[in-house]
């Protein structure tokens, strides 16, 4: 019968030492981080001109735009397949953003064709 192992000792040395040294806890390296960015739920980079949805989902504009128009007749949230719709997103100003226009009322240039 296996029996779990006593809890540390306050003070001793088993308290303090991590026990994946290469490792940082996900709070320690979230709160010393002031200069956190937005992630797109699309591309998973940093979001570029970012948009939220009315379901709380941010994203590129440019990369919602992209989705949006290639699925014309089945708008959807990426994430959790809620409806969306250009005029359902919210531009995000802030820290990191390059001016204060509306990214909706920039259209993302057309990608150009592939040579062969």
């Amino acid at each position: 019968m296996a029996t779990a192992a006593p809890p540390p000792v306050p003070g001793s040395t088993a308290a303090t030492e991590n026990p994946n040294p290469g490792s940082s806890s996900s709070t320690a390296s979230d709160s010393g981080n002031q200069d956190s960015t937005f992630e797109c739920n699309i591309c998973l980079d940093t979001a570029k001109d970012a948009v939220i949805s009315l379901c709380g989902h941010l994203f590129c504009w440019p990369c919602l735009h992209q989705w949006l128009e290639t699925r014309p007749n089945r708008q959807v949230c990426p994430v959790c397949k809620a409806g969306i719709s250009r005029d359902k997103v919210i531009p995000l100003y802030g820290r990191g953003s390059t001016g204060q226009q509306d990214p909706r009322e920039r259209t993302p240039p057309r990608p150009q064709g592939q040579n062969k």
